[in-house]
């Protein structure tokens, strides 16, 4: 009788297991295709990249959610019908510096519109409560549910809001129809946890950003703004034609206009990109509000008291603050301000990435007040509230050497 041994299995095992050269190659192609399945995958639901599928795709998603749940909106069968309402669904452009997963472009008919899903965060509060024994889901009343998102404004912006604004900012339907009631009160309270959209709504008579057209769910679509022009290559002692360095100017002019509107209604920028800035009906606008906040939000987030090693540790984006090295404690509110963040992303920019006021035919003296503007060190440059921001007297002198300047280009092409 013969016994097999430990190496006798082995060959045995690995017979049965052994691939012909067809089998081999219709695995390593079934794994090739695999690989090139999940990699197209992540990229059109990618959180950091843009692609017009993954828009579509994202959209589809949404609607197929809509069918099969409902939501509350206006716009719900515009968007998710067949009437082909709501068409071209693609990345915005221009696209964003800081990437946005839930912002598209989009066109109603033929005007251009802005579309953003209020996406929960890690910070969601539930609206409802489930009890144990029953596992029924219990909703507040319409009136306690105003008192709610009352409570939820007043804590995290520190403003109150009027009874009209009130009925905008709800966007509540199907109040005779107790299921379809709870419904928009969910889709009503996933709009009110997202920041842009409570900005948008809370500063709409501004006029300082787009309007709200119409929702479905959360998801809800802005206007769209004509972005300024401006040469994206644009370096450092590149010629400039006279006509384009005119537009910089007045671009430059506006904004400051523009910061002065947002520092009027205690708004603090913590990020700017200026293709952001658009202009619609001769009126500039700024269309990326995710890190523009009220200054007691943004304060109250700053100076939160969490644990720091440098200044850096507390800042946040463009909003510098500083570290308290004893207690190693982030406790100091917003240093600069909105003025000195425009003036050194915006207008001077970096030696790699020159800034719109930055050319062959910038003046010495303009010059010197945007490096004054961007970095103020001197008394008389400093702000009086903000100990890293920039003086209400530099700003003055900023805007008249800007208008002096406009102001003799447009002479040189008068007829």
């Amino acid at each position: 009788m013969h016994l097999l041994t430990k190496n006798d299995c082995l060959k045995g095992l690995a017979r049965k297991v052994r691939f012909s050269q067809r089998k081999r190659c219709y695995l390593v192609s079934l794994a090739v295709a695999a690989l090139v399945v999940y990699f197209v995958y992540k990229n059109i639901t990618s959180s950091f990249h843009c692609y017009d599928s993954g828009v579509e795709w994202k959209i589809n998603k949404f609607c197929k959610r809509y069918k099969n749940v409902g939501f509350s909106g206006y716009m719900c069968s515009d968007l998710c019908g067949n009437s082909n309402v709501y068409w071209d669904f693609r990345c915005p452009d221009p696209p964003l510096e800081l990437h946005h997963p839930n912002r598209f472009q989009t066109k109603k008919l033929d005007t251009t519109l802005n579309i953003i899903q209020a996406v929960p965060n890690e910070n969601y509060e539930k609206l409802f409560w489930v009890d144990s024994y029953y596992r029924k889901e219990h909703y507040p009343t319409e009136t306690e549910y105003e008192n709610i998102v009352k409570r939820y404004i007043s804590n995290k912006y520190n403003m109150d809001i009027p009874f009209d604004k009130m009925r905008t900012l709800l966007r509540l339907g199907h109040k005779h129809r107790e299921l379809f009631f709870h419904q928009s009160m969910r889709d009503s309270w996933n709009l009110v946890q997202n920041h842009e959209y409570v900005m948008l709504n809370l500063f709409d008579e501004k006029d300082l950003f787009p309007y709200i057209a119409e929702n479905c769910g959360e998801m809800f679509v802005t206007e769209y703004l004509n972005a300024v022009e401006f040469v994206e290559d644009q370096r450092y002692g590149s010629h400039i034609e006279l006509d384009r360095w005119r537009y910089h100017i007045k671009i430059a002019v506006l904004i400051l206009d523009y910061v002065a509107e947002l520092e009027q209604h205690e708004l603090q920028m913590c990020h700017v990109d200026l293709r952001r800035f658009g202009i619609n009906n001769n009126r500039l606008k700024y269309d990326d509000v995710r890190y523009l906040f009220p200054e007691y939000t943004i304060n109250r987030k700053i100076s939160s008291g969490t644990q720091c090693a440098s200044d850096d540790d507390c800042r946040f984006m463009f909003c510098q603050s500083e570290c308290n090295r004893e207690k190693q404690r982030c406790e100091s509110t917003v240093l600069n301000n909105n003025v000195q963040i425009v003036c050194e992303k915006i207008f001077l920019g970096s030696s790699g990435y020159p800034g719109i006021l930055i050319t062959h035919k910038t003046p010495d003296r303009l010059k010197e007040l945007l490096e004054r503007c961007a970095r103020p060190v001197k008394d008389r440059d400093v702000a009086r509230a903000r100990p890293r921001g920039t003086s209400e007297e530099l700003k003055k002198l900023l805007y008249n050497e800007l208008t002096n300047i406009y102001e003799k280009l447009a002479a040189i092409n008068a007829p």
